[in-house]
């Protein structure tokens, strides 16, 4: 799967865009706060429906306008496919593919694979369990769209259960404890069916981790992955039910899918605790990679390899050891790199096959192929 063009309109600062992409490495090239990002970004939209960043849609608007469009048009098994985010303040969103809205843009969902690391990927081992979670759904949702349909419910119910909780400010009423039992019974399925996704992708992601580990700049350390979860106790719906007091006390749901965690690995030991800002990098590059080949394989296809700043911190060695991997056209389809040091890139990216180079500067590109 590959992208061929994108067309930006009023998209955060680009006014008006139209680029045309190659096969294998695009790489974008500008100092920081040109829009690197946001095109990055804008892939995002096409393949999300949304943002990777924490903004809203309305603030993804230009500046002085009224709505934002992104269009892209892909290739994928000798189909070609049109599709548009169209945004405009104070209305719905509108997604289209080949010009026909969706009546739920979840159905858009794993339609086109893509892989994005930024920056940010250090809250994956820093942050709480919540970005960890995020980041699983994320990959499993782009496969599994049963997966992608009971989440939503899920986290649906576990509000209307909050809100309830919230507003019975710790008394339990009769007319409350039947609509209780409903959500509970609910919440108690849906958790059951979640978790054994969740632990069946760990159980097959964990191979491709211990694959990527010495690809870049591992020497002797061993990658892994576990999962945390109440549900794969055999007395979970028990532990649900005997929570509701501390539910009532607190207003808040405390037991479920909502709580899970996983634990990133090095040699054994938690990556939070003993990795070095070294190590950790390192293994951000591999769980990225491994998340594309587990993807690839899942879904038949090569993802969009998306890497924002990917080569920061790295030392010259490694930029080429990641730079020669990434050129792999065998086992990459299209990799987008951005990097704000000019010289470095055109020098690694000299020679390679089906590298294109576009030079960013206050919302204007200009392009060339190596």
């Amino acid at each position: 799967m590959k992208i061929n063009a994108l067309a930006l309109q009023n998209f955060k600062n680009y006014e008006n865009l139209a680029l045309e992409f190659t096969e294998g490495i695009q790489l974008f090239l500008g100092q920081n706060g040109m829009g690197k990002t946001n095109l990055l970004d804008a892939l995002h939209y096409l393949t999300f429906t949304k943002t990777a960043f924490v903004n809203t849609d309305n603030q993804n608007i230009r500046k002085g306008a009224l709505y934002f469009l992104v269009k892209g048009d892909f290739e994928n098994d000798g189909q070609t496919h049109e599709v548009i985010c169209y945004h405009e303040l104070r209305k719905k969103k509108v997604i289209k593919l080949n010009g026909s809205p969706y009546d739920r843009i979840i159905e858009h969902i794993g339609k086109l694979p893509l892989v994005l690391s930024t920056p940010y990927d250090s809250d994956l081992i820093r942050e709480i369990s919540e970005v960890r979670r995020k980041w699983v759904d994320g990959c499993i949702a782009q496969y599994n769209q049963e997966y992608l349909a009971d989440l939503m419910v899920y986290n649906r119910i576990l509000s209307q259960r909050n809100a309830l909780l919230k507003g019975m400010e710790g008394h339990l009423k009769a007319s409350n404890e039947s609509l209780l039992d409903t959500y509970d019974t609910q919440l108690i399925t849906l958790s059951k069916s979640l978790s054994h996704v969740r632990a069946d992708f760990v159980d097959k992601f964990v191979p491709f981790l211990s694959a990527n580990e010495g690809l870049i700049v591992f020497e002797h350390e061993t990658c892994s992955m576990t999962y945390q979860s109440q549900i794969l106790a055999g007395d979970f719906e028990h532990t649900f039910l005997e929570s509701r007091k501390k539910d009532l006390l607190t207003l808040r749901t405390n037991v479920g899918s909502h709580k899970d965690d996983y634990s990133f690995l090095m040699d054994g030991q938690p990556l939070k605790k003993f990795g070095s800002q070294g190590q950790q990098k390192s293994f951000l590059i591999a769980l990225r990679l491994s998340q594309y080949d587990y993807l690839a394989k899942a879904t038949q296809t090569k993802p969009m390899l998306l890497l924002d700043d990917i080569f920061d911190k790295l030392d010259d060695e490694r930029i080429g050891r990641l730079t020669d991997l990434l050129s792999d056209s065998a086992r990459f389809g299209q990799v987008f790199i951005t990097d704000a040091r000019k010289e470095r890139s055109s020098l690694l990216m000299k020679g390679k096959h089906n590298a294109k180079i576009f030079e960013i500067e206050n919302g204007k590109v200009n392009s060339y192929e190596t």
